[in-house]
């Protein structure tokens, strides 16, 4: 699935269950490697539960479906690891690179579960920090992942194609002079976008609407379920509440004039709910029965027709 269907996906169609990860065991005492080491210029950040979508779509669709997602151009070995990689997860996250970072932006990827026991045909090689390194295979166009960290206690991979090496490094080394995206630690999938990014990315196809929203601050994104129904939440927080107010007329036109449309865009349209109270402007939708599974054949390409 192409980058930005996949992001619109999700963003449109946060709506898979939500049970509780895997325990993790206590983090190797004295680590300098940061809780989450995602590395900053991220347009787009996401998190997923992998147990929650085993859950909802059963553990052989939910996998494959994320290798989908997140797997590069690279080595059948390289394709066979991170399957495996997978198959050990109980949290991922991945991150879009900002769209000026290279022609062809690849996205990051974080793993959290138990990977000790994780082994490639190559060798690990050990920092003294205690991180391992294990070099890939790199295809010859330079779009694959081209190295995967394990760091102390074996309970979180970061797959790092070549593009992102060196924002990858700062990461581990504690960097913080850019902002992260960090999702919200809510839900069976959540994200955060970088407002920049995004607008730069939606300027070209959308000008007037990267104009009303060349204010926003922060966005983010959950789903969670809510007695048998699963809820999506937007939140846009602007610089101010005129801005906001603003925005609110402008998205409540448009779900209006979504409405009327065929599959998931007008499902979600006509469950969606627009309201904003000083400067947040919150989307909530809330999806049960067939509304809900034309959704999810949405995101897993079974069809979004409008």
């Amino acid at each position: 699935m192409p980058w930005p269907s996949l992001i619109l996906a999700l963003c449109a169609a946060l709506s898979l269950a939500c049970v509780e990860g895997v325990p993790l065991r206590e983090p190797a005492p004295r680590s300098l490697v940061p809780e989450l080491p995602l590395p900053s210029g991220l347009d787009v950040a996401v998190r997923v539960d992998l147990a929650a979508l085993s859950a909802e779509l059963g553990q052989a669709l939910a996998r494959q479906f994320l290798f989908d997602a997140v797997s590069l151009a690279g080595s059948e070995r390289a394709a066979a690891l991170l399957r495996r990689s997978l198959d050990s997860a109980a949290l991922l996250w991945f991150g879009l690179p900002a769209a000026s970072a290279t022609e062809r932006p690849s996205n990051v990827l974080v793993l959290r579960g138990h990977f000790s026991e994780l082994e490639h045909d190559g060798s690990w090689s050990r920092r003294d920090s205690g991180v391992e390194l294990l070099e890939l295979d790199a295809d010859g166009a330079g779009a694959g992942y081209a190295r995967v960290y394990r760091l102390p206690g074996a309970e979180m991979l970061i797959w790092a194609p070549s593009a992102e090496l060196s924002r990858v490094e700062r990461a581990l080394a504690g960097d913080t002079a850019d902002a992260v995206s960090r999702p919200p630690e809510r839900g069976a999938v959540s994200l955060a976008a970088r407002p920049a990014g995004v607008l730069a990315r939606a300027e070209a196809r959308y000008p007037e609407l990267a104009q009303r929203f060349r204010d926003v601050r922060r966005i983010e994104a959950f789903a969670e379920p809510t007695a048998g129904m699963w809820r999506a939440d937007l939140t846009l927080d602007f610089a101010s509440a005129a801005r906001a107010a603003e925005a609110t007329e402008v998205l409540e036109r448009l779900r209006q004039a979504l409405t009327g449309r065929g599959c998931a865009i007008g499902v979600m349209a006509r469950a969606a709910a627009v309201t904003s109270f000083e400067r947040d402007v919150r989307v909530q939708a809330v999806l049960m029965g067939p509304e809900l599974a034309v959704v999810k054949a949405c995101v897993l390409g079974d069809g979004c027709c409008v």
